[in-house]
């Protein structure tokens, strides 16, 4: 019986010791994906997001009924955050690596939860709402990725008051 708990003891030490699996691509990804997310903190840098942003890229936007959009869209989002909200700052609760769904192994892409922090340009009022990203990345673009927050309501809590915009018109 001890050899028998001996042999399934070894076993398992060598199972788990060459299960280890390869972090590198992450690694290199992870940097790619946290300068990216960088480029919407303030000061904002829209030509570096543009330039890091693939022009095949496929983005699931947080915008309510925007669903997986292309390029264009995405560099439009991308002004009218960096655009319309200052003092932007993002604080990273985990950043993860993605697996592949099915082998489950990591497969390079990046994700995070965290929470972004600022204030609406127009009203200055303040938000903050948590969020979760994800980042596919190839040869130091960003190709896919994915925005999950409440966009919307987000938006529509920061906007100026009905009775500040008819004030100012």
């Amino acid at each position: 019986m001890k050899k028998i708990i001996l042999l399934i003891s070894v076993t398992l030490v060598i199972f788990s010791c060459s299960n280890t699996q390869d972090m590198t691509l992450y690694k290199v990804n992870l940097e790619v994906a946290k300068k990216y997310i960088s480029t919407y903190e303030s000061p904002t840098d829209f030509e570096l997001f543009n330039a890091m942003t693939a022009e095949n890229i496929e983005h699931q936007s947080p915008m309510y009924g925007a669903g997986k959009v292309g390029y264009e869209e995405v560099l439009a989002q991308g002004e009218f955050y960096m655009n319309g909200f200052e003092n932007v700052s993002f604080k990273a609760d985990a950043w993860l690596p993605g697996v592949n769904e099915e082998t489950l192994l990591v497969d390079g892409s990046v994700r995070v939860y965290g929470t972004w922090s600022g204030n609406n340009i127009a009203s200055g009022k303040e938000f903050s709402v948590d969020a979760y990203h994800y980042f596919m990345v190839e040869n130091g673009k960003v190709v896919a990725s994915g925005d999950y927050f409440d966009a919307t309501g987000m938006v529509m809590a920061v906007q100026p008051d009905a009775a500040e915009e008819s004030s100012e018109e």
